[in-house]
């Protein structure tokens, strides 16, 4: 079960998955901006079984939030989708997003040891594969090719470099 909430992001109650694939419904999603000691963002791309934006980059750990706390989804899902698990801090929420369906995402931060980070796998039933990108390099490619990533990733990047919100991850 998934949580439904509203326009304004206020608690509706749970509804079956398969609901929200018919975009009359609007969920909650976590999201995570995971760093490395060199300030590198990990991305995944997405497997192409996935009916949500099948083979585009995104975050390094998604996850839509079912009867729990966006917290709770991101520590659950970190654990799932590259299993580890690093301190994480919210940074900020991204407004709905409704383009091809309905969703407020959490953006989390958390930073992984060298050490950490050698420990990293993905879920092949998510992702193809993950790597790590240098920030910048994200930004610049997000512009040129907005088609390849997420529109909660498009989003949370445009927020970071261009509303002045880089102390947010660094």
């Amino acid at each position: 079960m998934i949580s439904e909430v509203d326009r304004d992001d206020n608690f509706l109650g749970l509804r079956p998955r398969e609901d929200f694939y018919s975009g009359n419904y609007i969920h909650r999603a976590s999201q995570l901006i995971l760093l490395d000691p060199e300030n590198r963002m990990l991305l995944q791309k997405r497997a192409p079984g996935k009916y949500w934006y099948p083979n585009r980059y995104t975050y390094s750990v998604s996850g839509t939030v079912a009867d729990e706390s966006y917290e709770i989804c991101i520590a659950r899902e970190m654990l799932e989708e590259i299993g580890i698990s690093v301190p994480v801090r919210k940074l900020f929420k991204i407004p709905c997003i409704l383009e091809n369906k309905g969703a407020y995402h959490t953006v989390f931060s958390g930073r992984c040891s060298e050490e950490m980070a050698s420990l990293i796998r993905h879920d092949p039933e998510e992702a193809v594969f993950v790597e790590w990108v240098e920030l910048e390099d994200l930004r610049r490619a997000v512009k040129i090719e907005p088609g390849n990533y997420t529109p909660s990733l498009r989003a949370g990047i445009i927020k970071i470099f261009e509303e002045g919100c880089r102390k947010y991850i660094l």
